[in-house]
């Protein structure tokens, strides 16, 4: 029996519908301020430099989350159902699944 297995080409990308959220924290030892907002990453950079000038401190950890969403390509199969999922739980929320 011969089987042939056609793998779609998925693609991820940013959620629209979800903000990006951004983190800033000082590693100077004992400082621990700590600075996070959503969308705008230019607050960040302005935190950052207003701590500097504050405390001298210059060496920071940047987080930057952007959601994601994988989707099918466009015709395949699987895209109706994907599809369908989606309206089903924008609806009625998340399925539950079983482990």
């Amino acid at each position: 029996m011969r089987r042939l297995q056609r793998f779609a080409d998925w693609t991820t990308a940013q959620d629209p519908s979800v903000c990006a959220e951004y983190a800033v924290e000082c590693r100077a030892d004992g400082c621990g301020a700590a600075f996070d907002v959503k969308e705008d990453c230019s607050a960040v950079q302005s935190w950052q430099h207003e701590h500097m000038k504050k405390t001298g401190h210059r060496e920071f950890w940047e987080h930057a989350s952007h959601p994601t969403i994988v989707t099918a390509p466009p015709g395949s199969i699987v895209a109706s159902r994907v599809a369908e999922y989606s309206r089903t739980a924008a609806e009625t929320g998340p399925k539950q699944v079983r482990a």
